[in-house]
C-alpha cells in the first residue's frame, strides 16, 4: 500500500493541489509528494527505477520553471518531454540494444521468437508518441481544468488499457512455462 502511494501520490496531490488553489498550487504538492515518494522506494527498495529517476527529474526541472516563473506551460509539457523521452527509449533499444520490453518484462514472460520483443517494444514506442501527440492537443486547445483532469483520470487509465489490449498477443507468442 505505501509503495502504490509513493507512485501515484503525485498525481493526487496534483488533482488536490489543483482542486483547492490552482495549478501553481498543484504544481507545488506534486512535487513534494514526488520527492517523498522517491525517498519512501529508495528505503523500501534500496533503489530508486530508471523510470522513476526519469519522471522525477523531468518533474523537478519542469516544476521549478513552473514555479519560479508562474507560467503553467512548463508542468503541462512535463508529461509530453515524458513520452517522448519514452518512446525514444523503446525505439533506441530496438535497434542498439536488448528491446526495453524485453529488459521490463523479460523476467515474468519468454516469446517463442526474439523478434517478438522488438514488435512489442515498437507498439509501446508508438503509444508513448501518441500519448504525446494527446497530451500537446489537449493542453494547447482545451482548458486548463480538461487538460487536469485528463492528466489526474485519462492518462492512467489509457495506459492500463493499452497494456491490457497488448495482453492478446503476449499470450499468442509466449512460451509455455
Amino acid at each position: 500500500m505505501l509503495k502504490f502511494l509513493a507512485e501515484f501520490g503525485p498525481v493526487l496531490a496534483f488533482f488536490i493541489g489543483y482542486s483547492n488553489n490552482g495549478v501553481l498550487t498543484a504544481t507545488l504538492y506534486m512535487l513534494i509528494a514526488s520527492v517523498i515518494g522517491v525517498i519512501i522506494i529508495y528505503v523500501m527498495e534500496k533503489k530508486i527505477n530508471m523510470v522513476n529517476i526519469i519522471s522525477s527529474g523531468l518533474l523537478l526541472i519542469s516544476s521549478s520553471l513552473t514555479l519560479f516563473s508562474g507560467n503553467s506551460v512548463f508542468i503541462k509539457m512535463k508529461p509530453t518531454v515524458l513520452y517522448i523521452v519514452f518512446a525514444l527509449i523503446f525505439l533506441i533499444t530496438n535497434f542498439k540494444w536488448q528491446p526495453a520490453t524485453k529488459i521490463v518484462f523479460g523476467k515474468a514472460i519468454s516469446f517463442k521468437e526474439e523478434a517478438k520483443w522488438r514488435q512489442l517494444n515498437i507498439r509501446f514506442m508508438f503509444f508513448f508518441i501518441i500519448m504525446a501527440m494527446t497530451n500537446e492537443v489537449i493542453w494547447r486547445n482545451f482548458t486548463e481544468e480538461t487538460w487536469v483532469n485528463f492528466k489526474v483520470f485519462g492518462a492512467l487509465p489509457i495506459t492500463l488499457l493499452f497494456m491490457i489490449t497488448q495482453m492478446p498477443f503476449i499470450i499468442r507468442n509466449k512460451i509455455e512455462t
